[in-house]
């Protein structure tokens, strides 16, 4: 119940940003068309610049990026299920074609036996996003570390590596949504006893929105 309540609050909170910027932007251009009609004789001053080329993304842009996503390991046979995780990234453009960020997740894997492997990744990453129109490709590379976790035995810290591309379609200026495919690996090296080494390749696929501001 409360969470149903949280989304029904975030999604309101949703609509009164979204409506408050389109009214404020229904008063602007109102007042505007007031000022330029009580002076028709005065120059045009907001005469568009004809080398003026608009950004979809510009430097100093951001992001938050939420994804949820199924996770189908590819090296453990039956021994691990699929299972799934959630993540949140935060991006800042260098470039309008260039974003570093860093990303924050939680991630399980059911496994035989009713048992449940859980990581916790934190990572810090660069997206390549070229766009055509209103739709974005990122590429997305990220290297950081996690808390993985099975049945009592907690390992920290353990490398994560992961790739990615996609497809997003930017709904308007502060919303995009879309589906991306990623694959990690997620290595446990034991110096002091080597046989115990091991490693997960694990893929994704995700659904994903993203806040522009």
């Amino acid at each position: 119940m409360k969470s149903k309540l949280r989304i029904i609050v975030l999604a309101f909170l949703a609509l009164f940003v979204f409506s408050a910027n389109f009214f404020s932007q229904e008063s602007e251009g109102a007042a505007q068309n007031q000022t330029n009609e009580d002076n028709e004789d005065a120059p045009d001053i907001y005469e568009e610049d004809a080398d003026y080329v608009y950004l979809q993304n510009a430097p100093g842009d951001q992001y938050i990026n939420i994804r949820v996503m199924p996770g189908f390991p590819l090296n453990f046979g039956d021994k691990m299920k699929i299972g799934g995780e959630i993540n949140v990234s935060y991006n800042r453009f260098l470039t309008s074609w260039l974003a570093v960020g860093a990303e924050l997740a939680f991630g399980y894997n059911p496994t035989i036996g009713s048992n449940i492997f859980t990581y916790i990744p934190l990572s810090v990453g660069v997206t390549f996003l070229p766009a055509i129109k209103k739709f974005e490709f990122p590429i997305t590379l990220n290297v950081g570390m996690a808390v993985e976790n099975y049945l009592s035995n907690t390992y920290f810290p353990g490398l994560v590596l992961r790739a990615g591309a996609g497809a997003y379609y930017r709904i308007n200026e502060s919303w995009s949504a879309g589906l991306e495919g990623f694959f990690a690996y997620m290595p446990q090296w034991y110096f002091k006893h080597p046989e115990k080494n091991d490693y997960l390749n694990i893929a994704y696929v995700s659904a994903g929105v993203k806040y522009h501001f």
